[in-house]
């Protein structure tokens, strides 16, 4: 007849059953759940994009902007770049204006302040989203967590093997630059677009976006400018 097992022993056997229960409910209820009332969000798949943080960034994708659109063109464009309006250009529009200008000379176009038939304009929309960091725990990491609490549990029981505790340690340090591996993500965003027209026809429009600084808005916002904000959790 088998021995029964310890009170001690069964609970600890139902905590445990309790917690991987517990878990695979969560983690039905966050993925893969066909029951659900209605369809279920997914994520883009991951992509960067890059931080201004600095004037030397501004005359980089001013460069880049121009390099594209003059490839654009079979033949180098004539081209009329007027310089934003003083009372309402922001700082980085009136920097963007003589990178721009330099990046178009450097491509071998022709620049003119008027009276060309494709102008080309630009403009910067600013936008602000809420807060949106969030810690999304990698796969594998409740049984790696599940597997350094045994592991500390029965060291620290017996000590037979004290180097064991190295695992979890190890664990815990993947984790924390698996976690960090990225920069953050700015909550503050501005889509830059340049375009070129030709009388009333448009021929030439690219959109890039960027994060900034929230506290750097200042230097992208005209005065008087309609803030645009993300969506607001209530």
């Amino acid at each position: 007849m088998p021995s029964p097992i310890p009170i001690k022993t069964a609970g600890a056997l139902m905590v445990t059953l309790f917690g991987l229960m517990l878990g695979a409910g969560c983690q039905h209820a966050a993925q893969g759940n066909r029951t659900a009332n209605y369809p279920i969000g997914e994520q883009f798949p991951q992509i960067y994009q890059k931080n201004l943080q600095a004037s030397a960034h501004w005359q980089l994708i001013a460069h880049n902007e121009a390099q594209l659109l003059v490839n654009r063109f079979e033949e180098v464009p004539a081209l009329q770049l007027s310089p934003p309006d003083g009372r309402s250009g922001s700082p980085f529009l009136g920097a963007y204006y003589d990178f721009l200008a330099e990046g178009l000379l450097n491509e071998g176009a022709l620049v003119f302040d008027a009276a060309q038939e494709l102008r080309v304009e630009y403009d910067i929309e600013v936008v602000e989203f809420t807060d949106r960091s969030q810690l999304n725990l990698p796969p594998g990491f409740v049984s790696a967590s599940a597997l350094s609490l045994y592991i500390i549990a029965h060291a620290v029981e017996t000590w037979s093997n004290p180097a064991a505790l190295l695992i979890p340690a190890a664990v815990g340090a993947d984790f924390y630059n698996y976690m960090n591996s990225d920069s953050a993500a700015p909550d503050t965003e501005i889509i830059l677009t340049t375009r070129v027209r030709g009388e009333s026809r448009l021929l030439y429009s690219h959109s890039s976006i960027y994060y900034l600084r929230t506290a750097d808005r200042g230097l992208y916002d005209s005065p008087g400018s309609i803030r645009v904000r993300g969506p607001v959790a209530l």
